[in-house]
């Protein structure tokens, strides 16, 4: 498979599986890949603080959204530059089966968000997908990126009617995390 196959199963199954079971699930497929040393190497990384900083980007995100009436909240981390990340707060959205994301590069603000540079190192040893050793170590920082987001946004909001979406710098889907 090749990693956008994995991220259309990512997408799957935010819909039908709790975070731990998306991360064991990819952390065998990274072990597969690339090997159990390098799966362990990202599993041990401690998301607790990057959480806790989604957390606060998250709940500025919403409250911005509602007073400016907003569809939509579109996290975005860039794996080139230390995960370095942006909250975007968009005036339009669309679902998924639009297949149409470019509501989400027309924000009416956007703040800065956390950078995660423990993935960010893991990821520059064998870059994105030109290896069997890349897309297992890649989808894995993403799967853990994307379960962390869902983490921080469970844990403060009761799903409400702005839609929340992640996604890494030129993803194409964006993943859903609230439609």
């Amino acid at each position: 498979m090749d990693i956008f196959e994995y991220l259309d199963e990512l997408q799957l199954d935010l819909r039908e599986k709790c975070s731990e079971q998306i991360e064991d699930k990819f952390y065998v497929i990274c072990s597969e890949l690339a090997g159990t040393e390098k799966a362990n190497t990202i599993k041990q990384v401690d998301l607790s603080k990057y959480v806790n900083e989604l957390k606060k980007g998250l709940e500025l995100s919403l409250n911005i959204a509602q007073e400016q009436t907003a569809r939509a909240i579109y996290f975005e981390y860039d794996l080139d530059n230390n995960w370095d990340s942006a909250f975007f707060i968009c005036a339009e959205y669309n679902n998924l089966v639009d297949e149409d994301d470019d509501w989400a590069s027309d924000w009416i603000e956007d703040f800065d968000g956390p950078s995660l540079e423990q993935f960010s190192n893991i990821y520059e040893m064998d870059g994105f997908d030109r290896s069997d050793v890349a897309i297992g170590s890649t989808i894995y920082l993403v799967a853990r990126t994307v379960t962390a987001f869902t983490k921080a946004y469970k844990s403060i909001s009761d799903e409400n009617s702005t839609a929340v979406c992640i996604g890494f710098h030129d993803q194409d889907p964006i993943i859903r995390i609230n439609e």
